[in-house]
């Protein structure tokens, strides 16, 4: 009997485990959603296997169809789900003042990210230098953890099981032509995590550079990164150590309103109050 409760309990935690990671496949596609051989290549399942995982997760809401497709992509349960604790965890309105004060300061662009899954996902923005033509990135853009200053920030100071799992995972995802970034990336997390800050060139930046910190949790994970474009030219010496001290300093700040938001007490359910307040004889209207 104990035998059978345990391997129940083993199946459903795979089952969770393979759930989860579609949905987290599912979100690196965006609103386009992917077929069906695609998400079983990335993840590594088979075709049936992914089929009914994902079969059932649309009765569920949690996965959709979109009309005139083959495609699967996250459901609308899934976004209003992220609503009702965007006040625990979301980081864009506590970010905002750094952000302001970063680019301002530095004449930076100043950028603020957060993990989703296998990405890195652009919450917002500050600009204070003239020229946007050569800023690649824009808010709501999804980049591989690992491309770009501001994931390499965060994939850097994952766990280990965790960095190997996302690198492995977006090893399959990107094209031959996009491979260099993963065949030197083991080298590029050591220097990371050695100077505590992400630096990266990338050509189409048009000769800008990226800086970036991780912003960290109470227990030291890394939940999304401070990041600031500017002339390659300029980051290097005091300019970069200056801007790499503002990063941390702006990324530490963050956090604790991160910690202290996540702790606030949920405020009553306005239904109950108009339950309450006006009788069961009034309740529809």
């Amino acid at each position: 009997m104990a035998t059978t409760r345990s391997t129940t309990r083993m199946e459903g935690a795979q089952s969770t485990a393979r759930a989860a990671l579609l949905l987290r496949t599912l979100a690196t596609f965006g609103s386009m959603g992917a077929p069906l051989m695609d998400i079983s290549r990335l993840t590594d399942l088979p075709k049936a296997t992914v089929h009914r995982l994902l079969a059932a997760m649309v009765d569920e809401r949690l996965v959709e169809r979109p009309a005139g497709t083959r495609n699967y992509r996250l459901g609308p349960d899934i976004f209003a789900f992220g609503i009702a604790v965007r006040s625990c965890f979301d980081l864009q309105p506590l970010a905002g003042a750094s952000l302001a004060r970063l680019a301002e300061g530095t004449g930076t662009a100043a950028y603020l990210g957060v993990r989703s899954g296998y990405d890195m996902l652009c919450l917002d923005k500050h600009v204070a230098v003239a020229d946007e033509a050569g800023l690649l990135l824009e808010v709501n853009d999804r980049w591989p953890l690992g491309i770009g200053s501001f994931s390499l920030a965060v994939l850097a100071f994952l766990p280990e099981p965790e960095i190997q799992d996302v690198i492995g995972f977006n090893r399959r995802r990107v094209r031959p032509e996009d491979t260099l970034t993963f065949e030197h990336i083991a080298e590029s997390i050591v220097k990371t995590r050695r100077n505590g800050y992400a630096r990266r060139t990338m050509r189409s930046y048009k000769g800008n550079a990226g800086v970036a910190v991780p912003i960290l949790d109470e227990r030291s994970y890394p939940i999304g990164s401070l990041c600031a474009v500017a002339e390659a030219s300029r980051m290097k010496g005091g300019y970069l150590q200056e801007l790499v001290g503002r990063l941390r300093h702006e990324a530490a700040l963050i956090a604790k309103l991160y910690e202290s938001a996540r702790l606030q007490q949920q405020q009553e359910e306005k239904w109950r109050v108009a339950v309450r307040g006006s009788g069961s004889r009034h309740l529809l209207g």
